[in-house]
């Protein structure tokens, strides 16, 4: 019984054999059917030897076959339904991959994301943080600039002080004599008139500088020009910072919070109360009466 069934199978044609056998029943040549199927000699004989592999996929070998049994004039509903069905193609795992690949790409965002964040926060911080201590560097350079061209000019005008003082102590001696000799009190009235002014000059001089010391209790921001136009003092305290600068009065003062600064000039404190709160306070010192 396995012997008549394994005769049948082998004497039953192929999809090649039935195909050749219509085109030789009609009389046509491999070269007749090929031009209107627009496929080579080759291919077509490889379609009648059952070589589809040869001819690329499944569906364009079942195409080749339904237009060469159109030529023919033969029915291809019979021979198309004995090809093997077409392999599944294998898609799930080729979007499984891609699926893993767009996670990873998604994560990878997610990742470089964060790591610019967390780089712009560190920058940040950084730059507010020398923003904030780099005032109080400018402000000791600004001071110690002011107290040295205060010291040159104080050292260059302490010659001529001196040269005045042993003047005076000269004209005091000539004094003294001129009231121990009556004669020559009379003589020389000039010697009395002349230390007088000396002695005004010395205490004009003492006068020129005044110094004023600022208290911050809180943060605030000041500005003070002296009397000759100079800038002596500019930027933003901080909470306990202590302030003391010198100058030629009167004073350009400046305050940004003038309620959280305590004043003295001079040794003797300055009473800023008046001014309106959450506001500039713009004022002279010494202040006007």
């Amino acid at each position: 019984m396995n012997e008549e069934n394994t005769q049948t199978q082998s004497e039953q044609p192929t999809v090649g054999q039935i195909l050749k056998n219509h085109r030789e029943q009609a009389n046509v040549s491999i070269a007749t059917i090929a031009a209107p199927l627009k496929l080579s000699e080759l291919q077509i004989k490889r379609l009648e030897n059952d070589e589809f592999t040869l001819l690329g996929p499944i569906t364009f070998v079942k195409g080749y076959i339904k237009n060469y049994c159109r030529e023919l004039k033969v029915d291809s509903a019979p021979i198309l339904a004995m090809m093997p069905a077409p392999p599944e193609p294998a898609k799930p795992a080729n979007m499984q991959s891609f699926s893993r690949r767009t996670e990873k790409e998604a994560n990878d965002s997610r990742l470089m994301f964060f790591s610019y964040l967390i780089l712009a926060i560190v920058i940040g911080s950084s730059a507010l943080w020398f923003w904030q201590n780099a005032t109080p560097i400018e402000e000791q350079t600004s001071n110690i600039n002011v107290a040295n061209s205060k010291m040159s000019e104080r050292q260059a005008a302490q010659p001529s002080i001196s040269e005045q003082q042993q003047q005076a102590e000269i004209d005091n001696e000539s004094l003294l004599e001129s009231r121990s000799t009556p004669s020559e009190t009379s003589t020389n009235p000039e010697a009395v008139t002349e230390t007088t002014p000396i002695a005004s000059n010395n205490a004009s001089q003492e006068d020129v500088s005044s110094t004023i010391v600022m208290n911050f209790t809180d943060e605030s921001w000041v500005e003070i020009y002296d009397g000759e136009g100079e800038k002596i003092a500019f930027g933003v305290k901080k909470a306990g910072y202590i302030m003391t600068v010198s100058g030629t009065p009167p004073f350009s003062v400046v305050l940004g919070k003038h309620d959280a600064v305590d004043i003295t000039l001079n040794g003797e404190p300055v009473d800023v109360s008046a001014f309106p709160k959450n506001r500039l306070a713009k004022f002279t010192l010494p202040l006007a009466e």
